[in-house]
């Protein structure tokens, strides 16, 4: 919840960046971010395969700053920080993708809700588009996660630096 809750903050400094932003620019930084984090999933081998051991309260301590990064990352581009998650978690509490990522999708709820409700206020909004998406997430989150637990983590890692990959490159070329 305290990791939740100091998010907040950065993804209310997100969406009042995005608002001011040259969307372009802003496409192109989020595609090297993306690709960045492919580059290093794919390097560190062992990495979210298998549960790390514990570590320290204070290197778990540690993981709550990075709160508003990742908020901040949440309120410009919405989902998209499971990664960032699993890898601050994986150094410090020890989470193998799966555990993570469930943390992650618990905690970003509140996020991307906050930063919707700021999206709307500010009047960008499209009802039928904002429907679409959130019955595709629903069904699509829901099998998907069956799915992942069903295949492991290994299958996780390599549908993340696929898809990665490309959302990343694409955003980054500007295609």
């Amino acid at each position: 919840m305290l990791f939740a809750v100091i998010g907040l903050f950065g993804v209310y400094l997100g969406v009042k960046f995005v608002i001011g932003m040259d969307q372009v620019i802003l496409k192109r930084i989020i595609g090297i971010i993306i690709v960045t984090f492919v580059i290093f999933t794919y390097f560190k081998k062992d990495f979210g395969l298998k549960k790390n051991p514990g570590e320290s309260k204070i290197i778990k301590a540690l993981s709550y700053p990075a709160a508003l990064t990742m908020g901040f990352y949440e309120g410009i581009i919405g989902s998209g920080n499971g990664i960032a998650f699993t890898a601050i978690t994986y150094y410090t509490r020890g989470f193998d993708f799966i555990s993570a990522l469930g943390y992650y999708f618990a905690i970003s709820f509140f996020w991307v809700t906050f930063a919707s409700i700021l999206y709307i206020s500010n009047g960008y909004f499209d009802f039928g588009m904002m429907l679409s998406s959130i019955l595709g997430a629903v069904i699509g989150g829901y099998l998907g996660s069956k799915y992942a637990k069903y295949k492991g983590n290994k299958f996780i890692r390599i549908a993340f630096m696929v898809v990665g990959g490309i959302l990343g490159l694409k955003l980054a070329l500007n295609i």
